[in-house]
């Protein structure tokens, strides 16, 4: 039980750190105490480490030590998909040597046998598009088709060139230093597949994580189901305890049970929490990736918002009107001196319109079914 507990607790910090790493940065959070240990994580303690290794290293060593830090965290690499690889095999195999056995058991069909061979196959191919289909990425050869397709909203989104790539940014784009290429209505880099998830990609990022959940969510349950029935072919089911002082005899709980198998199979229930802690930490992220897709937003655009709501509680952003000669068209931009002329000072997020958002259903239709663009050679 001892050793559940502090598997459960690793991961839950591990999970804190995620969580204050990847929110930390936000408007809504930047002020409080998530926003203060954001900067101690990504601020302070790496400048203390920083200084110490200097006078430990010198400059030889430390300029060596520069290096591998840059290809290690600051340029693409594959070791996150690496160590994703040997994760699941290493789990699977250990799954295959160790559970199979077990199947057809007292609670598992035969047809798992069918399943689970079905199972590996699509969460590899699902890993494998998502780490090697082009996320969108704009050159001059296609640079037209995307500032055809993606309209300006003028808000989150203004005409201008890319300062790196010299070429035109179209709305919804974003320049990656990791790729150091502009991508299509980018929405995060992700260093476990290695490139950016962009509008070409972002359905396959989808299905990757929708597998792995329900992959995870599978082999739980499977590990479950085999304990079940060890607790059965052992005679747990029918086994008692003694009260030493009054000589009572009462049968053990599942529980007892339960741990009981956990203690003399550790490696089955090994398998069996990683592959619950992964469902549910993936499934969360899934939700949140289709709640934004839904509305219409990438998750860069998610912090666009945030900061355009922090401006509005500032009261730093201003509703311009300008009339032309077909109609009347909205301005919105940050008030740069003291003239109010023909001004309206915005209160609420829901004055603004995100242009991008076509609905529940059209949203994600369009993300997985994307406009065809040229590809970059």
């Amino acid at each position: 039980m001892n050793l559940l507990l502090i598997a459960v607790a690793i991961l839950l910090f591990f999970g804190l750190i995620v969580f204050i790493l990847l929110f930390g940065e936000s408007p809504r959070l930047r002020n409080g105490i998530v926003g203060k240990a954001n900067r101690a994580l990504t601020v302070y303690i790496p400048r203390w480490i920083i200084g110490t290794l200097k006078k430990i290293l010198g400059p030889k060593n430390w300029n060596r030590l520069s290096h591998l830090w840059h290809y290690c965290f600051e340029s693409r690499n594959p070791f996150l998909q690496i160590f994703f690889m040997i994760l699941t095999s290493g789990s699977i195999y250990l799954f295959l040597k160790y559970g199979l056995p077990h199947i057809p058991g007292i609670y598992l069909h035969s047809t798992h046998l069918i399943i689970i061979p079905s199972q590996i196959v699509s969460l590899y191919l699902s890993y494998y598009m998502a780490c090697t289909v082009d996320p969108g990425t704009i050159t001059a050869d296609n640079v037209q088709q995307y500032l055809d397709h993606f309209k300006y909203d003028g808000l989150l989104y203004q005409p201008k060139q890319c300062s790196t790539c010299r070429l035109e940014k179209p709305a919804r784009s974003k320049h990656c230093s990791m790729c150091k290429a502009c991508i299509g209505r980018l929405d995060h880099h992700c260093f476990w597949i290695n490139r950016c998830v962009g509008v070409n990609n972002h359905r396959f990022f989808f299905i990757f994580l929708f597998t792995l959940v329900q992959f995870c969510a599978y082999g739980a349950y499977l590990c479950f189901q085999i304990y079940r029935g060890m607790i059965i072919e052992w005679g747990l089911d029918a086994a008692y305890v003694i009260d030493k002082k009054t000589g009572q005899h009462s049968p053990i709980t599942f529980r007892k049970a339960f741990l009981h198998v956990l203690q003399k199979d550790r490696i089955i229930g090994a398998i069996g929490i990683l592959a619950t802690v992964v469902s549910l930490v993936v499934f969360l992220f899934f939700l949140y990736q289709l709640y934004l897709a839904g509305r219409g937003i990438t998750t860069n655009e998610a912090f666009k918002w945030e900061l355009i709501e922090d401006s509005i509680d500032r009261g730093e952003l201003w509703l311009e009107e300008e009339k032309t000669a077909t109609n009347d068209k909205d301005k919105v931009k940050k008030r740069m001196d003291g003239s109010k002329k023909r001004q309206r000072k915005v209160e609420s997020l829901e004055e603004l319109d995100n242009i991008y958002d076509e609905g529940f259903y059209r949203n994600l239709y369009n993300v997985f079914f994307p406009p065809r663009m040229k590809k970059a050679a």
